[in-house]
């Protein structure tokens, strides 16, 4: 999609060399530079002999262990959408009163 888009994404990070911390995100973007994401769930991966085994974490086990600390979002990908639309606003609402 070229002018707008969604879906989800994930980032993660090598916590030990067994578990990884992962930060998976659902995102709605305009042009790929504009992007608002939001319903982020953290899950640590944990090596096994039968692969890699996930286990989501709620808030307080994320917040606890220092989840978002860890890997996180820049404030652009998260809110970038949002500063968008309010900058179009003020600017279209001073235009409008400028020209009245």
């Amino acid at each position: 999609m070229i002018f707008f888009g969604w879906g989800r994404k994930s980032k993660s990070a090598q916590v030990s060399a067994e578990q990884a911390l992962a930060l998976t995100y659902s995102y709605v973007h305009i042009f790929w530079l504009f992007q608002l994401a939001f319903k982020q769930r953290y899950s640590v991966a944990t090596w096994t002999e039968a692969g890699w085994a996930t286990r989501e974490l709620s808030d307080q086990e994320a917040m606890a262990g220092g989840a978002p600390s860890t890997v996180t979002l820049h404030w652009w990908w998260r809110f970038g959408l949002v500063l968008a639309i309010a900058f179009l606003v003020v600017a279209l609402t001073f235009a409008g009163l400028a020209g009245s």
